[in-house]
């Protein structure tokens, strides 16, 4: 019965959130119905004392003593608990949601002509949303809600001609859908620009024009900079050579963060960061100062982690560029200062893989070599960067015969590796075949004039640029150039 989808739920619940669902259940408000409760307990006792699969026989003998074993009616049983659990779930979300629970005593109260307690409650309601930090989507539409009941309350019952309140409705609904509007076209504009999707924007273009010309083209109002956020952001990727949109993002972090949620916080951050990488991959160097800049303002703010970690990606991107940039005292302070907020499962792992890179970015090739034993090929994109570092390392070490020895390897495992896409593997066995081609000509540089080993290296860069599909591109064009001296022989 361990199997059941509702046994795993429940015991993916912290103790905490256990003991407050075992309260639902026997409260004979939500149940009355004693073998549901009972069979939550045999569930809870099973989880706490880490005992093998639940019997569905033993456990239907336990609820029914006196009565043989009813498939259907257990299933009944668990099939009651069930709907509790999910209730247990929608009132944790509410309770952890003030405003929520608000709105629905307001609504209730509408619903239920009670007009005293009603506007008793909008006032409370109208008070907490005066001490909301952040007007943001769900500001507005609390609002535009607040005012809704309010406004036809008023209509219908006090005097139809005050029109103050309507307005109100209209203008924080029109925000709440305008910031919604837009942070899901951010979203989804990215990720056409990462994969193959395309989405139907629907009414973007008509909306952009009103919005350029009623919240852009005026003098901000705080009520209005979670809008010019997420237009700025989408402009950054629908215009991406105007670095004016881009310095508008920077303006908004320097002179605007406080006026954000979290999530604003971290979408102004993520896009502008995103922006920077865009810029730099399209060869516009001076971006990799600006995004080195950003991960270290979002490090301070604590932008970049998610409940106090920070994840693999961003602790790979942040140590990378660090090295690139040459910033070595500072990124081995980062490494070492930000190892204990990575995921643990990861932790080992993605600190001595990035620790060989800042190495190899210093020259200090054999401890590259030391930090990538420790490194474990858990998945294959490990096995794959580990490996490239590794090729780059024997590489600048000069040692031919490793080096080929370790190619042969990799394109081995590249071939048979069925985790790959056919397009990665198309991309590193390009790479490998020149990274052969490369290391050999290399390797036998002192046998050529330096007029023949400039014509076979420039054959070779343009065989490489000509070439679709090859990972690391950068990397080989770089080093097929005449060498200072030859490779060993």
């Amino acid at each position: 019965m361990n199997d059941s989808k509702l046994v795993k739920y429940i015991a993916e619940l912290g103790q905490r959130d256990r003991e407050r669902l075992r309260q639902l259940v026997h409260s004979p408000f939500f149940n009355q119905h004693k073998p549901t409760m009972d069979l939550l307990e045999l569930i809870l006792k099973s989880i706490a004392k880490g005992d093998g699969p639940l019997n569905r026989e033993k456990v239907y003998q336990k609820l029914f003593p006196k009565s043989d074993f009813e498939e259907q009616k257990l299933h009944n049983v668990m099939s009651n608990l069930k709907k509790l659990f999910h209730r247990f779930l929608a009132i944790d979300y509410v309770e952890k949601q003030p405003l929520l629970e608000d709105l629905y005593t307001l609504e209730a109260t509408f619903e239920r002509n009670q007009f005293e307690l009603m506007n008793n409650r909008a006032k409370l309601l109208e008070k907490h949303l005066s001490e909301q930090k952040f007007e943001d989507y769900f500001f507005h539409f609390a609002q535009y809600r607040l005012n809704n009941n309010l406004g036809y309350y008023g209509g219908h019952y006090v005097d139809r001609t005050k029109s103050e309140t309507m307005q109100s409705m209209l203008d924080h609904f029109d925000r709440s859908y305008l910031i919604e509007k837009l942070r899901n076209c951010c979203h989804l504009t990215a990720n056409s620009m990462q994969v193959n999707t395309h989405y139907d924007f629907g009414l973007l273009n008509p909306l952009l024009e009103y919005i350029q010309r009623t919240y852009i083209d005026v003098t901000a109002q705080k009520k209005d900079w979670t809008i010019r956020l997420y237009w700025s952001i989408l402009q950054t990727m629908r215009e991406e050579s105007n670095d004016a949109h881009y310095q508008e993002l920077k303006k908004m972090l320097n002179e605007s963060f406080e006026y954000f949620s979290p999530i604003g916080q971290q979408d102004l951050y993520g896009f502008a960061s995103n922006y920077c990488i865009r810029r730099t991959m399209m060869g516009d160097e001076e971006y990799k100062r600006e995004l080195f800049d950003l991960y270290k303002r979002g490090l301070e703010t604590g932008v970049l982690l998610n409940n106090g970690l920070i994840t693999e990606f961003n602790y790979k991107n942040i140590a990378t560029l660090g090295g690139n940039l040459r910033e070595f005292d500072w990124t081995e302070r980062f490494l070492q200062e930000y190892k204990a907020l990575l995921p643990a499962s990861k932790r080992e792992n993605v600190y001595n893989y990035n620790l060989a890179y800042l190495f190899y970015n210093k020259k200090q090739y054999q401890q590259v070599l030391s930090s990538l034993l420790h490194v474990q090929f858990t998945d294959v994109m490990y096995y794959l960067n580990s490996n490239f570092l590794l090729l780059r390392t024997y590489y600048a070490l000069k040692d031919t015969e490793t080096l080929l020895s370790l190619i042969e390897t990799f394109r081995i495992f590249v071939m048979r590796n069925k985790k790959m896409s056919p397009v990665q593997r198309k991309e590193y066995t390009n790479f490998l075949r020149f990274a052969k081609k490369l290391v050999e000509l290399k390797h036998h540089s002192g046998t050529y004039t330096r007029t023949a080993l400039e014509e076979k290296l420039k054959a070779l860069r343009s065989k490489i640029e000509s070439t679709d599909s090859v990972i690391n591109r950068s990397w080989l064009l770089d080093e097929a150039v005449v060498p200072v001296s030859p490779f060993a022989r």
